[in-house]
């Protein structure tokens, strides 16, 4: 399903039967239109989804202030307002994979951290896929276990 986008630059689609976002930049954006990209990301009610595959392949990494935002005030924003972390799992091209690895290990955006993202960077589309599919499963587990856990005894 393709939803509007705040660009022609971009486009922004949800895959219902993965329950995944899907933001395809077609070209350059500049720092005040990727802002716009993510902010119509959290605002659009058919998207009440954690779950975003970002595909960065056709553009540059982001300048370092909109890096910033988007973990330090947006991620949080949208993970209170949507219920949990929201899972970044980006494509793009193997020469950047490096650097972005290296940006993720720095951050400390693991699965496991207490951050609201999760982070993953792919060159390859299927990778970057199965990571998100894989945190569904994941969160989906681990919220039957809670469900299933017996409750302590009260003493």
């Amino acid at each position: 399903m393709l939803l509007a986008s705040p660009t022609p630059l971009v486009d922004i689609s949800y895959r219902p039967d993965l329950h995944i976002v899907v933001v395809r930049w077609l070209s350059v954006t500049t720092d005040d239109e990727t802002r716009q990209v993510y902010r119509c990301l959290g605002q659009l009610p058919e998207l009440q989804c954690r779950f975003w595959l970002l595909d960065a392949r056709r553009r540059p990494s982001s300048s370092p202030a909109v890096t910033n935002w988007i973990f330090e005030v947006l991620a949080p924003q949208l993970a209170q307002r949507l219920g949990g972390p929201i899972y970044l799992s980006y494509l793009i091209s193997p020469s950047h994979l490096a650097a972005a690895e290296s940006f993720q290990e720095e951050s400390g955006a693991t699965l496991g951290s207490r951050m609201p993202y999760r982070l993953n960077y792919a060159s390859q589309e299927g990778d970057a896929t199965d990571w998100l599919l894989q945190a569904q499963r994941t969160e989906a587990a681990g919220a039957a276990q809670a469900i299933t856990d017996p409750l302590p005894a009260i003493s």
